[in-house]
């Protein structure tokens, strides 16, 4: 384990560095996340490295805790998605001023790639319904007949738009999320005590309050089969919940299990007037605009097989607008989670409140939905039939997810990969009442979605890739798949310009190509159980070194050679410098000057 973990201590700085997005969100002021660097130490010195660093801030720790018992591929997978370079510290009981000057410091210290603080997150409290009148606990109508959302395509009057026929797939095993998990993730958590709902099954808890917003996801997703109150989508499902926090989402990692499902149910508040995408007021953007979260997010669903739903977020934004940059088209990144976008059930067309661009994949109902509700002078017979936003939408979401995922698990398919899921329930849906599915996408129809699901069917799978690698990198890539028939599993990938260009195990190391400039990659894996293939394909980005292609034909300085030729010369940041003693990995810029380093001092590329 020792010789693990010294490798560990090698790779913690040897993952891509990448591009941040340049927003506006506002800041917490509670906690800084930093993102160090890649290549900037070497194995012999990164204790020491990460001293200075802690000069700056001592409560620094990293985001990851570090464990004996975590195995090399464990290992691996979080190394893909830079969970392994993410520091967190404490800022709470700083000034604002005495934050962002620490904030300043982090950003210029050379073994950083991005400091930032963690924004300001809120719990969508906005979209809570009003409650209905108290009701005696022995004395509860039945309103499932109520919530239309649960219904088929078909509109009740006086709304246009029907429902994700929830009552057509409780007639199918599975269909009402037996066996199945939810996680819960926002800021109040849901009235336990509430006379319609479960216990939680699983926590992360640091102390959140009871509130509405909650309940009435929670009551969406899994208000009890019992004659009275409302039904939700999965009404068997277990039930769990997590008070959402960066490094809580991590660590609820390691506590779920391939197919669970996870509904998100918060949004980031940025800086207003946010005029740079046209918004002035109430500008929220989705929980992915953190780029830690978005990490986090995209190993849950690539490394774990975890389906998560997010809100897109009441921000009226559109999140393909060139101001993102890209950041939000899936062509270009996905992290596998489904946007939820909403809609006004009496129009048909979406909420004016709903983000939306092609980033979002799914929308339910984004006003008058049905469910339980929770009030400090009612906490335990309490509804509503106003809950909304993409809060609303979001959880009825959530259950469909976990009603198609049971079904399949019941009729003997396993756990469908995320995006595959995902991938089924937008070919199956429909659109809003004008016919337009790249607004928000489509709403779900389990009916349909689980009759297209339980035809033969290929081997499924996930491949998990990292997002960005260095020129001449080695990483590491791996395929999760499965066939619903139980069959052996044959890989074949296709990896045109890397090294090797073919394999054929689950799990390959490859050599990212070259490049002077940055490049896109593609990798593909056929994986064939003799009858059917299916062809998986993910896009990463090489990254060009910085300083590549300035000093004319002097080489780049590459981390992971040894260099040991007195005088040899390499090329980094603008800058030549020439080798003085012994190194690997040790980045010139930093380990340069006239005497006792391995590199002398650089001087400007002509």
């Amino acid at each position: 384990m020792k010789s693990m973990s010294k490798w560990l201590g090698v790779m913690l700085f040897c993952v891509a560095s990448l591009p941040l997005l340049v927003n506006a969100a506002a800041p917490d002021y509670s906690r800084v996340m930093i993102l160090v660097k890649r290549g900037v130490l070497s194995s012999e010195s990164h204790g020491d490295s990460l001293k200075t660093l802690k000069l700056l801030a001592p409560d620094m720790r990293p985001l990851v805790p570090p464990s004996r018992e975590r195995t090399i591929a464990q290992l691996q997978a979080l190394q893909r998605h830079r969970l392994d370079r993410y520091f967190m510290v404490d800022t709470h009981k700083l000034t604002e001023n005495q934050a962002e000057s620490l904030l300043d410091k982090l950003r210029q210290n050379p073994l950083v790639e991005s400091a930032e603080f963690e924004p300001r997150v809120e719990g969508m409290h906005e979209d809570n319904g009003k409650p209905i009148k108290k009701l005696a606990s022995k004395n509860i109508p039945d309103f499932t007949g109520q919530q239309n959302y649960l219904q088929g395509k078909a509109t009740v009057t006086p709304y246009k738009i029907g429902g994700v026929n929830a009552v057509e797939a409780w007639k199918v095993l599975g269909g009402k999320g037996r066996d199945m998990q939810v996680i819960s993730a926002e800021i109040n958590r849901w009235a336990e005590e509430h006379v319609d709902l479960p216990k939680a099954n699983l926590e992360i808890d640091v102390g959140a309050v009871t509130g509405s917003h909650d309940t009435a996801s929670a009551g969406i997703i899994a208000s009890r089969e019992n004659g009275f109150g409302t039904t939700g989508i999965v009404p068997y499902v277990n039930l769990g919940y997590l008070h959402w926090g960066t490094d809580r989402l991590l660590q609820l990692a390691d506590k779920l299990s391939e197919g669970d499902v996870v509904q998100i149910g918060v949004h980031i508040r940025e800086k207003e007037p946010f005029s740079e995408v046209g918004c002035m007021v109430r500008c929220f953007v989705p929980i992915e605009d953190n780029r830690t979260v978005r990490d986090i997010i995209a190993y849950l669903v690539e490394e774990k097989g975890v389906h998560v739903v997010e809100a897109a977020a009441n921000g009226n934004i559109n999140l393909d607008h060139p101001f993102f940059n890209g950041y939000y088209d899936r062509n270009v990144f996905d992290s596998g989670a489904i946007y939820a976008g909403s809609v006004d059930p009496k129009t048909g067309l979406r909420a004016s409140h709903s983000e939306y661009g092609s980033r979002v994949d799914l929308f339910s109902w984004g006003y008058n939905v049905t469910t339980t509700d929770w009030s400090v002078s009612n906490p335990t017979t309490g509804y509503t039939h106003t809950f909304s936003g993409t809060s609303s939408a979001n959880p009825i979401i959530a259950g469909v997810v976990a009603s198609l995922q049971g079904v399949a698990r019941a009729k003997g398919l396993g756990n469908i990969p995320p995006k595959e899921l995902r991938k089924l329930l937008v070919e199956t849906g429909y659109p809003q009442i004008n016919g337009d599915s790249t607004e928000i996408g489509v709403q779900p129809d389990l009916e349909v979605a689980i009759r297209k699901m339980l035809e033969d069917k290929p081997p499924a799978g996930r491949l998990a890739v990292p997002e960005e690698v260095a020129s001449g990198e080695t990483f590491s890539a791996h395929v999760y798949a499965g066939s619903p028939a139980n069959k052996p599993l044959n890989y074949l990938w296709t990896a045109t310009g890397f090294e090797p260009s073919r394999g054929d195990t689950q799990s390959m190391s490859f050599k990212a190509p070259t490049v002077t400039a940055d490049t896109r990659g593609t990798l593909s894996v056929a994986v064939s159980d003799g009858t059917h293939t299916t062809t998986l394909t993910e896009h990463l980005n090489i990254k060009a070194p910085a300083g590549g292609g300035e000093c004319g034909d002097i080489p780049t300085w590459d981390v992971e050679k040894i260099y040991a030729v007195k005088g040899e010369e390499v090329a980094f940041e603008g800058k030549k410098y020439k080798q003085h003693h012994w190194s690997r990995g040790q980045r010139p810029d930093i380990y340069s000057a006239p005497n006792g380093q391995p590199w002398l001092p650089g001087v400007d590329c002509p």
